[in-house]
């Protein structure tokens, strides 16, 4: 599809959003950089988020109903329809503060190698930290679980061209870790960028029911997907394979282990060992001593 230069296809896939879209959806008709295009995606919703959409009159705002297929795909359908030559994919609760748009298309303008860019990343209405986007270097960040990057989607914007020209859409074999699988693959064709600025930073809504907050089977045997659809594409890391893999493991032991499956708690604690018995000791001996040291509650 023909791109218009300058235009900004915003995709929000929406699932009965209908308590923080229309938030979300005025935080971006406030934008400081006007050139773009809102592409919302309602993916089956069974509330009336239709009718809070339809409360906006703006010519630049696309409304497309679906059947519900799941927020991978709905990002994949509204791509397919952008016209833009840059692409944002937004969450239906997030809030985009007044420079979102203009200091991230001013900082690619001016670095024609970077393909994507993000910032700042603030959570609110509770536990207001903040975080950088992963884009310096993505596979340490995500594979190697830093805890100071964030892979929200919301907060980047990507060059289009890069996205059809390598075929690279979102995973839809994965729920919540296709986000971060997407940026990997992203950056295995081009380098992104992370604005070091408070100016245009992410405004991320965070709640004690955000699907990462919500340890279940589901989310465990996702990022268990997660690992083998990184080996399927090639994408597992270049370097310290063996401390990736025993340092992943692990955490899908634990993360197993939380729900009670304890054959695959077993099948990953063996599998962590082998990769690197060391490491695994090392951590396993942290986890002892923090569960030791802690004191008697009375």
């Amino acid at each position: 599809m023909y791109e218009k230069p300058g235009l900004v296809s915003i995709i929000i896939p929406a699932y009965n959003a209908a308590n923080f879209i229309g938030e979300t959806i005025q935080s971006i008709l406030q934008q400081s950089y006007t050139n773009f295009e809102l592409i919302i995606i309602n993916d089956g919703s069974s509330d009336n988020t239709i009718d809070v959409c339809n409360l906006f009159s703006d010519k630049r705002i696309l409304l497309i109903n679906q059947i519900n297929t799941g927020v991978a795909t709905a990002r994949n359908n509204g791509m397919n329809l952008a016209k833009g030559e840059y692409i944002v994919f937004f969450d239906a609760d997030d809030l985009m503060t007044t420079d979102f748009l203009k200091v991230r298309i001013e900082v690619l303008s001016i670095n024609d190698r970077a393909g994507f860019a993000g910032g700042v990343v603030e959570t609110f209405p509770i536990k207001a930290t903040t975080k950088n986007a992963v884009a310096n270097d993505p596979e340490k960040e995500i594979l190697f679980f830093d805890s100071n990057a964030s892979t929200v989607p919301s907060n980047y914007i990507f060059r289009k061209c890069v996205l059809a020209e390598n075929k690279i859409v979102f995973n839809t074999a994965l729920n919540s870790t296709a986000d971060r699988f997407f940026i990997l693959e992203v950056s295995k064709h081009i380098k992104g960028l992370c604005l070091q600025t408070e100016k245009g930073k992410l405004l991320y809504r965070y709640t004690n029911q955000s699907m990462s907050n919500l340890v279940s089977t589901k989310l465990i045997i996702d990022n268990e997907k997660f690992y083998y659809e990184l080996k399927r594409k090639n994408l597992l890391p270049k370097k310290n394979l063996s401390r990736f893999r025993s340092l992943y493991f692990l955490s899908l032991a634990k993360g197993f282990g939380m729900v009670h499956s304890w054959k695959s708690v077993a099948k990953y604690i063996i599998k962590s060992f082998i990769n690197h018995p060391f490491l695994f000791l090392q951590d396993m001996g942290k986890t002892i001593k923090r569960h030791t040291t802690k004191p008697l509650e009375a």
